[in-house]
């Protein structure tokens, strides 16, 4: 038994100290865990104005922006780490009135979307966007009508910020942008990048055009190719479902067609490729505009 003579190692005197102070829920069906586990789901996202992040990667990100915070979930593994532990120190100054849950690692496995959780998962509110926000700033507007995979979804927020896109919006049958293998796919995009989802896209060509922005939608065939388009004006694209394309009525109700050149034999890309090439194209137009001063 210690004395005032022997008193226990500091590291071991504060590990016990944050022991007392936080209580762990070891239980998977405790119901402010179901209730973070019931955001898997597109209607309980929606429904609450909430979707989740995880990982180490994400969160740090996120924290860009503290207010958007509304729960924290760790567990010990996410401390176990140097990285972890500066994260959730840095978290802990930055997000006041968030609410804090830590929890096993049993019960954190159960909430993850990803097989190998870091350690860490955060509840955050619903972004705000507007279609003045993206028509205010340079680049072209990405219109996505009907994808279905959140690979590339992810894939194209990420490449519409690397390539100085104004923003994206999606159509109502596009796939839930806060899904979260949309939310990892993006890389941390999703938290810069303005987007607009649950669109109806025939409204959305109308405001556009209100506002001087110009439509082309992507084709396999019947326009010119991607390189021969003059992307200083104001240009909004749009690209179709993963296989079928773009249905008849917003191939019709573009102002126009473009194409991306393939040899003979490939009739299609990737809508995530296809959707970089054309973003690159117009951002390298307009680099060399302002070189030029044209």
């Amino acid at each position: 038994m210690r004395n005032a003579e022997f008193p226990l190692p500091i590291s071991f005197r504060i590990h016990h100290s944050e022991l007392r102070i936080r209580k762990m829920i070891t239980s998977k069906g405790n119901l402010r865990i179901k209730e973070i586990r019931l955001l898997k789901q597109a209607k309980h996202r929606h429904a609450r104005g909430e979707y989740f992040i995880e990982g180490m990667r994400l969160v740090e990100d996120a924290l860009q922006h503290p207010e958007q915070f509304r729960k924290i979930i760790y567990s010990s593994r996410l401390e176990e780490k140097a990285r972890g532990a500066a994260l959730l120190s840095a978290a802990r100054k930055k997000i006041q009135e968030a609410e804090w849950l830590y929890v096993n690692d049993e019960v954190m496995g159960s909430v993850c979307d990803t097989q190998n959780h870091q350690g860490i998962l955060a509840v955050l509110k619903m972004k705000e966007g507007s279609f003045a926000e993206i028509c205010q700033r340079e680049g072209i507007i990405v219109l996505l009508a009907g994808l279905q995979d959140p690979g590339n979804l992810g894939t194209i927020l990420r490449v519409a910020e690397a390539g100085a896109a104004a923003g994206v919006i999606l159509s109502k049958e596009t796939i839930d942008p806060y899904n979260p293998k949309v939310v990892r796919a993006s890389m941390g995009s999703f938290f810069r990048l303005p987007f607009l989802p649950d669109q109806d896209m025939g409204n959305s060509l109308k405001n556009l055009r209100s506002r001087g922005w110009r439509i082309l939608a992507t084709a396999v065939h019947g326009g010119p190719s991607f390189w021969e388009v003059d992307f200083s004006k104001p240009t909004a694209v749009l690209f179709g479902q993963e296989g079928t394309g773009l249905p008849s009525r917003l191939l019709e109700g573009a102002d126009g067609l473009l194409t991306i050149p393939m040899t003979p034999g490939v009739d299609s890309l990737n809508v995530g490729m296809a959707a970089g090439l054309i973003i690159y194209e117009a951002w390298r137009q307009k680099k060399i505009d302002k070189q030029f001063d044209l």
